[in-house]
């Protein structure tokens, strides 16, 4: 048998599979055979035995020094990992694979720069092809397609007809995450700049995958290539139901594609499923069965439903020859949803019940909590109530496994975040405040594992250093939750809950932002702005006052949900006086609690740019005079701070001098945005931006994270109503106990007043939240007393 490990990845061996200790065969026909049982078996869906066939064959590779034979097993390897939707370990396995010195695994690589200037071989190839897809998975599309267009060009030279054709399918299928990208933020932003340029993003985007799927027409890759055509025409129809009056460009796109949907259709249900492996058979069948689902009119006189019945059928038989639960699972799933879409609610119900079982069997929780959920909305729909929750509570449990395991490295579920897994607990929510005595900690805990998945979903982790706030009435402070549940909104304050009017705050909250956002805002009137203070005020927070929920003076930590998150909560106003003028006031997203009370003077490390640099010409925008004075102001408070400033503030410099021992305030003077999109959130340096991923963790001091971050002239994106989760995402990255901020671009002057009454009598024992209240209200005293100057700054404490 010839080691030439493409013919083993490719599995084109159809030998007997044999257990190869049991043969006189020498250690390279051992390991050969083992690779092709371990192709076997990932075949027929059983990817933790094919890992292990694996592994042995790479010791007996090992013992041969069979060099080939090794990078094959590591690449065969990552197959199995891939399938079991590990992919930062079959990242991992890729890396080994082709001795990458660059992580891009974990880093945040813009560059495939180390991946050009080396030979490839064949092997190699299918290396680079698994590489592109992998960090296509772990939402790393820009460098995932860098580096299948660079796999491309290393194939077209190799003359490699067949791999080309591999790697054309995967760029396609890249651009087509790219798509969803930007359907993505476009539908989070508010911010028209932001929409326009995910438009035309989509677009172009979506034309290049089109293309690249109709390219491979005629080849092996057909029946995947079509089906991914369709599943982008799709996703492109329901965004132009969605939102069509903003992008018709899309439209055009669409009424230029849709002439070859019909064709595309056809000609995947006259394919052959049997050129296929057993196990991707019976997903192809699936989604073929999900892609006729949403089909309108009769095809081939035929309802699209009885075509779809007709394939998940066929996946049955098939999943249930292999025996593989986690197949069966999405079968039933796929059964349930066709039923219930067939108005056959008995059925439905008892075909999600199997999903839910086979998925609890084989620990699929990506398909148990779609399985539990959907039962829970069935159950809702009875009044059977009781059932109803404790389906909605399994469904949450299977997605915090999902959220360890599978929600930071599947770009599927990324992208579908706010379309299906925010709802579960949002309606699992709704259903606990409908009953009688709802129980308020549960709604609670529920609503902060919601928020920390939302902001591992935003960072594109699994796992971050905080935990859930174990108490929801801390001694000394009072929580409000202002739940936004879709078609209602709750406000929590301690054991009391109320609902307010969703449509009158959309309303409010709407104006607000406008108005607060208009970079004019300082020329408006009390009698402009005042009102709309007020009437917020007597919406949210009117019912817990007129209960003495909220005593004064005590510090109010406000968790928020949407478009609120844009709005200072002291700006609120009863009539006579702002929210800040009553109480201290914190956000949170309701991680952790804590605050800063140090005895002792803290070391200081300030950063800013004042002058033009390269990263103010790379970004257009203009430098900040006033930060010499600010810098001036703090200095006075802290002799000995460490001071890095325009050629010195450089990423480098920033990240080393932070990472001392005893680094614990971090005051930034510098252009910066906090945006629902993580690449538009970002802190300027003298050389370059950072954006938020690239901090992750390396500003923790000594192991403990920073006590303060504080951000001067940065703030959020105007129009993006949830602009704070990019604050969230740099707290969390950075470590910082307590971070202060800016809503909107601050005033200079304004600034350089609340830094120094910030930072005055630091080393006398005061909560951060009272810090800030006691500069704000210095300047609500002075000629700085329109909310403009102060209002802006917000506390945000993980």
């Amino acid at each position: 048998m010839k080691h030439l490990a493409k013919v083993l990845l490719l599995s084109l061996l159809l030998i007997p599979s044999a257990k190869a200790a049991d043969l006189d065969l020498t250690p390279l026909d051992k390991a050969d055979a083992l690779t092709v049982q371990g192709h076997q078996q990932l075949e027929r869906g059983n990817p933790s035995g094919a890992y292990e066939s694996w592994a042995k064959a790479i010791q007996l590779y090992q013992q041969a020094n069979h060099k080939d034979g090794i990078k094959g097993s590591l690449i065969n390897q990552s197959l199995a990992f891939q399938q079991l939707g590990q992919y930062f370990s079959a990242c991992t396995k890729i890396s080994k694979a082709l001795a990458l010195i660059t992580d891009y695994c974990q880093a945040d690589e813009r560059s495939t720069e180390s991946l050009s200037n080396r030979p490839y071989d064949a092997t190699d190839l299918i290396a680079l092809q698994h590489l592109g897809t992998i960090l296509q998975q772990l939402g790393k599309l820009d460098i995932s397609e860098q580096v299948l267009k660079l796999a491309i060009a290393k194939a077209e030279t190799l003359g490699d007809t067949s791999q080309r054709q591999a790697l054309q399918l995967n760029l396609a299928n890249t651009h087509s995450f790219q798509v969803k990208n930007a359907i993505q933020k476009f539908q989070i932003s508010g911010e028209a700049i932001v929409q326009a340029q995910n438009v035309a993003a989509a677009r172009e985007k979506a034309i290049k995958a089109f293309a690249d799927y109709q390219g491979l027409n005629n080849s092996p890759y057909q029946l995947k290539a079509q089906l991914n055509w369709l599943d982008l025409y799709q996703d492109i129809d329901r965004w132009i139901q969605q939102d069509g009056d903003g992008i018709f460009e899309i439209t055009e796109l669409r009424e230029q594609v849709a002439p070859k949907q019909t064709e595309i259709l056809q000609s995947l249900l006259s394919a052959d499923l049997a050129v296929v492996s057993p196990i991707e058979r019976i997903y192809t069948h699936l989604k073929l069965s999900k892609l006729l689902a949403k089909q309108s009119g009769r095809i081939s006189s035929k309802h699209p439903l009885e075509i779809a019945f007709d394939h998940a059928q066929s996946a049955q038989t098939q999943a249930d020859d292999l025996d593989n639960f986690r197949a069966l699972s999405f079968v039933y799933g796929q059964l349930g949803a066709l039923y219930q879409q067939n108005n056959q609610g008995d059925l439905s119900m008892r075909a999600y019940e199997l999903a839910a079982k086979f998925a609890q069997s084989d620990q699929a929780w990506d398909g148990l909590y779609q399985w539990r959920s959907a039962l829970a909305q069935i159950y809702e729909t009875q009044g059977q109530t009781p059932k109803a929750i404790a389906s909605y509570q399994s469904a949450i449990n299977a997605l915090e496994q999902v959220r360890w395991n599978l929600l930071p490295v599947s770009s599927d579920l990324q992208f579908s975040f706010k379309e299906e897994v925010e709802p579960v607990y949002q309606q699992y929510m709704g259903l606990l405040l409908e009953t009688d005595n709802p129980d308020l900690k549960l709604v609670s805990q529920v609503n902060q594992s919601l928020r920390l998945a939302e902001l591992q979903n935003y960072l594109r982790c699994g796992e971050t250093n905080l935990a859930p706030l174990a108490d929801q009435n801390p001694i000394g402070e009072v929580v409000v939750q202002i739940l936004d549940l879709a078609d209602q909104t709750t406000v929590i304050v301690g054991d009391r809950h109320y609902s307010v009017d969703p449509v009158q705050l959309q309303i409010i909250t709407a104006e607000i932002t406008t108005m607060i956002q208009d970079k004019r805002f300082f020329d408006t009137t009390p009698e402009q702005y005042l009102p709309l203070a007020q009437s917020l005020y007597q919406l949210i927070l009117a019912p817990a006052l007129s209960q003495n929920l909220i005593p004064e003076e005590v510090p109010i930590k406000f968790q928020l949900n949407g478009p609120l998150q844009n709005i200072p909560m002291g700006f609120l106003h009863d009539g006579e006086r702002y929210l800040i003028e009553r109480n201290p006031i914190a956000l949170s997203n309701g991680y952790v609690k804590t605050s800063l009370n140090s005895p002792s003077q803290p070391d200081v490390v300030v950063g800013g740019v004042s002058t033009q640099s390269p990263s103010l010409e790379e970004t257009l925008l203009e430098p900040l005079p006033e930060v010499a004075q600010e810098v001036d102001a703090i200095q006075t408070q802290f002799p000995d701070a460490k001071l890095l400033l325009n050629q010195d503030f450089t990423h480098d410099n920033l990240l080393d001098n932070v990472a001392r021992p005893t680094a614990k305030i971090l005051h930034l003077s510098t252009h910066g945005q906090f945006s629902s999109d993580p690449t538009q959130t970002f802190l300027l340096a003298w050389d370059r931006p950072l954006n938020v991923q690239e901090i992750s963790g390396v500003l923790e001091a000594d192991g403990e994270g920073l006590d303060l971050l504080f951000l001067s002239a940065c703030h959020s994106a105007a129009g993006d109503p949830r602009s704070l989760l990019g604050l969230a995402g740099l707290s969390a990255q950075s470590g910082a106990r307590n971070t202060v901020a800016s809503l909107w671009s601050a005033d200079a002057a304004a600034s350089v007043l609340l830094s120094k009454a910030f930072y005055a009598d630091i080393n006398k024992p005061r909560s951060m939240h009272e810090r800030l209240r006691q500069a704000q209200l210095k300047l609500i005293g002075s000629d700085y007393g329109h909310p403009y100057y102060w209002a802006n700054y917000v506390l945000v404490q993980l």
